[in-house]
């Protein structure tokens, strides 16, 4: 056989090889600059349907719906009108991106217009370090490593409907329950005694709410006194620290003594 009949056969297998190659769908790694996946009008994501006039400028189907005259670019004022396009809208389904919050732990990936979508429920969305002077952002896992690990906070593991004790000290208190949701108990001293809140940490407001039940009581040289109280628990990503003047629960002054406990049940509600 030839030296160039040869080469014609490994060039024919290569080309099968290739063409088998996207026949399955294989993925491959490009660049592209995500600003020329947007609308030219609105500088939102394109998303199908998608337009284009004859010359070939491009235009989304929100803008497309609010053109004076649907049969004239709103580029190059070409009058042959818009048909849609449907390669475009192909190679825009097919380029994935890979969600923001990738550094906190993200592995998501989704078409681009789909990915503000996605983010605005993404559950490795950052929260914040309320202390004072740091700067630390990270998913609630991270965040509750962080808590315990840097700044050595003290923390309970709970489970849904159980009480458990804690300790009155001023402080943060870590409380997490077995789903993993992550919760600061925070008590802060004032000149009439003790003043405690609770607030359920997670970068987004969710159908899922929160309620918690409190309870104190001393009894000490034939003095008894009880309170309890419970409360829907506020949700937030403590981007502004932790909300100052929302006190929920009050023990006075006269009741405490170093050993003094709450009690703490923490409950799933409906919203």
């Amino acid at each position: 056989m030839s030296n160039s009949a040869v080469g014609k056969r490994i060039a024919e297998a290569q080309q099968e090889e290739s063409c088998r190659k996207r026949k399955n769908g294989a993925a491959t790694s490009v660049t592209v600059e995500l600003d020329v996946l947007d609308c030219p009008v609105c500088f939102e994501p394109l998303r199908p349907p998608i337009f284009q006039c004859a010359v070939g400028h491009l235009i989304c189907s929100s803008c497309f719906g609010k053109l004076l005259n649907p049969k004239k670019c709103h580029h190059c004022s070409c009058t042959s009108g818009y048909n849609r396009c449907h390669g475009i809208e192909k190679i825009i389904g097919s380029i994935q991106v890979p969600c923001s919050n990738v550094k906190y732990g993200c592995s998501m990936k989704t078409s681009y217009y789909e990915r503000e979508d996605h983010e605005t429920t993404c559950p490795h969305a950052p929260c914040f370090c309320p202390d004072t002077g740091c700067s630390f952002s990270g998913s609630t896992g991270m965040l509750q490593e962080h808590f315990i690990d840097e700044h050595k906070w003290s923390s309970t593991k709970f489970r849904h409907g159980w009480c458990f004790y804690t300790n009155i000290k001023e402080g943060i208190h870590v409380i997490s329950g077995e789903d993993g949701q992550l919760f600061l108990l925070n008590v802060a001293s004032e000149p009439f005694g003790c003043v405690i809140s609770v607030f359920c940490v997670q970068p987004h407001d969710t159908d899922l709410k929160f309620r918690c039940a409190l309870s104190f009581s001393y009894w000490k040289n034939g003095s008894y006194h009880a309170q309890s109280s419970e409360f829907q628990v506020p949700s937030m990503t403590l981007s502004d620290g932790l909300p100052r003047g929302s006190f929920l629960f009050i023990v006075p002054k006269f009741y405490l003594d170093e050993d003094s406990k709450i009690c703490v049940t923490m409950k799933k509600a409906s919203a």
